[in-house]
């Protein structure tokens, strides 16, 4: 019986016991914007992992050796905001402080881009503006450096994904719904559906973003899907890299 309390009773842990679970592994300070390899489920800061794959010649995961992909591993990286929200919960001041210094250094760095078009060089993961390192102390190790995020571009640094619009529905029942002139986009893999109908509204000029359902394999989606989920788990064919969705009228069975 006494085994029994003892084990329902709460346990504190120190910050230093969970260090190991929500430190990077190249820069040994907290994750920053945790980003996961699919292969391996090994996570890492996004910056930290995205120099390592641009710098080094074999796309090997840093911990397990294991190869990644042989010519484009940064899309089999996958972003873990679960995880970046409880490490903000879990280290005080940690999230003020990177709003704090990104805000700070933007704000000391003159405007050096002036060509619209480099916005798909800053893409691929290197920026000429990003923030400099900064020594994160975690507790119990006083040696860790961090190398701090990409400066936001629109989510073009996020993994990428192919995706094939299609309608499938009848185009007498509403007369802008009709097939796209271009149906295939590639866009992050953390947008939503509720993003692709405001997409098709956009382009098929309707008067709301509900009067399409967007479906995958005959299934309708949610609009909070995000498209990695649905590549993940609703669609069958994992060879190829497009993802397949279907939109059509939305069908109102009142």
């Amino acid at each position: 019986m006494m085994a029994i309390l003892q084990s329902n009773r709460e346990r504190k842990l120190q910050l230093r016991e969970l260090n190991p679970h929500i430190t990077c592994g190249l820069c040994r300070g907290y994750l920053i914007k945790p980003t996961t390899i699919t292969e391996c489920l090994h996570t890492f800061c996004r910056s930290c992992i995205i120099l390592r794959f641009q710098d080094g010649e074999v796309n090997l995961c840093p911990t397990c050796n294991i190869l990644i992909h042989e010519t484009n591993p940064l899309e089999m990286l996958r972003s873990d905001k679960t995880l970046e929200d409880i490490i903000y919960k879990l280290v005080p001041g940690l999230q003020e402080d990177e709003i704090r210094r990104t805000k700070e250094f933007y704000e000391s760095c003159p405007k050096k881009r002036t060509n619209p078009s480099a916005d798909g060089e800053e893409a691929k993961g290197r920026d000429s503006l990003s923030p400099p390192c900064k020594v994160i102390k975690t507790e119990g190790d006083t040696s860790a450096l961090h190398r701090k995020p990409v400066k936001d571009d629109f989510h073009r640094s996020d993994p990428q994904i192919g995706v094939c619009l299609e309608c499938c529905g009848d185009s007498s029942t509403e007369e802008n719904v009709k097939q796209l002139n271009r149906k295939f986009i590639k866009c992050s893999s953390r947008m939503t559906i509720a993003h692709v109908k405001k997409y098709l509204k956009l382009k098929l000029s309707l008067k709301t973003a509900d009067q399409v359902e967007v479906m995958c394999n005959g299934e309708i989606m949610g609009k909070d899907h995000t498209l990695e989920f649905v590549y993940m788990t609703r669609w069958r064919v994992k060879e190829g890299s497009i993802l397949s969705l279907q939109y059509r009228p939305r069908i109102d069975f009142t």
